[in-house]
């Protein structure tokens, strides 16, 4: 028995686009091969129930990947981190919260607290930077 890929994204917890993007691409998410898929009714793909059921296990047990180390300078708010990189808050505010690139230029990860998105200050210099070389290109 099959299931669909976006009943297997939810098992999972991730976006159905990223689990598209690694099945089409080289059958990997996160370091770990994906189950038996096969693709049926045009672009819909299935993955084997009882093999996706089992991935989905390891996939909870593994151990989270330690993110960025924070530097311990306080972090920076959506507002502060739009006009350093003069953009729009609501075009940065959409770009984060839908996981998009801002001209190609991937956003650094973003903190929430208290309903507020926040940033690390060396992420966005970083992101600031590619941002503006990307602007002095065009």
């Amino acid at each position: 028995m099959y299931i669909r890929l976006d009943v297997f994204a939810g098992l999972l917890n991730v976006r159905p686009g990223k689990l598209l993007h690694a099945a089409r691409t080289n059958g990997v998410l996160d370091g770990m091969t994906l189950p038996a898929r096969r693709q049926v009714r045009g672009a819909a793909l299935m993955f084997d129930q009882a093999e996706a059921t089992a991935f989905a296990e390891k996939w909870h047990a593994r151990e989270p990947e330690a993110g960025p180390a924070a530097s311990g300078a306080p972090l920076m708010t959506l507002n502060a981190v739009a006009r350093e990189a003069d953009i729009p808050p609501l075009v940065l505010w959409q770009a984060a919260n839908r996981g998009k690139r801002l001209r190609g230029v991937a956003l650094p990860v973003a903190a929430r607290e208290g309903g507020q998105l926040l940033f690390e200050p060396a992420a966005v210099a970083k992101f600031v930077t590619e941002y503006r070389l990307l602007q002095h290109k065009k």
